[in-house]
């Protein structure tokens, strides 16, 4: 699938944030990382606060993947993450948590999903990183999946596995600059290509709601 025909967007509308609920549903049920319930969707209470925003990614026919990004900047008094209920004793993470940082969680994709994919949702995260003037980037990936963001986008491990907020399945905690990603991405033009679009959309998102204030 070509990564120029995916649109990715927040999702703001009751019906986008459905639709990132199901996915998140689906995804965690095909392994069985969370119990079934009736409604056939999973959210917590981090979807609900200021300093979380959750992406949809899809192309015309289906939605494919969503991300969940906090923004962790204490001066906003932006201070909570899924992170900091897992991994908040760890002293490498409480030197990150005391600047600022931008945390994915909630990571999930429809079966057909592919590697393009991945690198769009990780390039909102850069993104919004770059937008809130933060410096840390966190991710909790299921431990198979971690030597994965190591190589591709050059992030260290901080912490022990441990089991992750809401979730059955076992996390590392990964962490990487943003001055680090910058460089170790320099290559990937998807990743750039990603990146700022993902910049210019909350610039717009920003400019709109000044506009209409």
């Amino acid at each position: 699938m070509n990564i120029s025909k995916l649109y990715c967007t927040e999702a703001r509308s009751r019906q986008t944030r459905d639709e990132v609920y199901r996915i998140r549903y689906e995804c965690y049920r095909r392994d069985n990382s969370i119990d079934p319930n009736t409604a056939e969707r999973f959210s917590d209470d981090f979807d609900n606060t200021q300093n979380h925003f959750s992406y949809l990614l899809g192309s015309a026919e289906q939605a494919l993947a969503t991300v969940r990004i906090s923004v962790v900047r204490p001066d906003l008094s932006w201070t909570e993450s899924p992170a900091l209920h897992v991994y908040g004793d760890c002293p490498e993470f409480q030197s990150i948590a005391g600047e600022s940082y931008v945390e994915a969680s909630r990571l999930c994709f429809a079966p057909q999903a592919r590697t393009n994919t991945f690198i769009t949702l990780l390039g909102n995260m850069a993104a919004l990183a770059e937008f809130y003037s933060v410096r840390w980037l966190v991710a909790c990936p299921r431990l198979e999946q971690a030597p994965t963001y190591e190589r591709l986008f050059g992030f260290s491990p901080l912490a022990e596995p441990r089991v992750y907020h809401g979730v059955r399945f076992t996390t590392q905690l990964l962490a990487v600059s943003l001055d680090q990603l910058r460089i170790h991405v320099r290559h990937d033009r998807r990743m750039f290509q990603s990146w700022a679009s993902a910049l210019a959309q909350a610039a717009e998102q920003v400019r709109l709601e000044e506009l209409a204030a």
